[in-house]
């Protein structure tokens, strides 16, 4: 059997976010509140119904965040220009979800500043698929990439 690996795999979970909180905080030592909270990026149906200067601050504190992830994977300024994207959302609950809900904007945002993508955009992002599944003891994100 075949088995197909990506080019590059970034996963967002609990041990990822507490490490960036230790960074976070040092940096911000009056701050009391983890910059990013969940493994995953906030629902579509979360972030729309913001008012802009929290959502552009939720945006800023996720592009934050993913700069920082992309650094520790060593993925900065890779500058692919031709690939595919798929994002796997582990959630720790049963409850439903929607894949569409799961749009990983921010993610994306953070992805181009760090220089990884160069842009987001259909011509250089050729297929971006989203999928949701459920895991309790390890709820995360998983986004892969594969350069074309």
């Amino acid at each position: 059997m075949v088995t197909w690996m990506p080019d590059y795999a970034i996963i967002i979970d609990v041990d990822a976010i507490d490490a960036y909180a230790l960074q976070y905080f040092e940096q911000h030592p009056k701050a009391r509140k983890k910059p990013i909270e969940r493994p995953h990026h906030p629902s579509i149906n979360t972030w729309m119904i913001m008012m802009r200067p929290e959502m552009n601050a939720t945006k800023q504190k996720w592009k934050d965040f993913i700069k920082w992830l992309v650094e520790q994977y060593g993925y900065s300024d890779l500058g692919l220009d031709c690939y595919e994207m798929y994002v796997k959302v582990y959630m720790p609950t049963k409850r439903r979800s929607d894949p569409d809900n799961q749009v990983p904007k921010f993610i994306l945002d953070g992805l181009v500043e760090s220089g990884m993508l160069v842009d987001d955009d259909g011509e250089h992002m050729k297929k971006l698929s989203i999928s949701t599944g459920y895991d309790k003891e390890n709820p995360r994100t998983e986004i892969e990439i594969w350069k074309l």
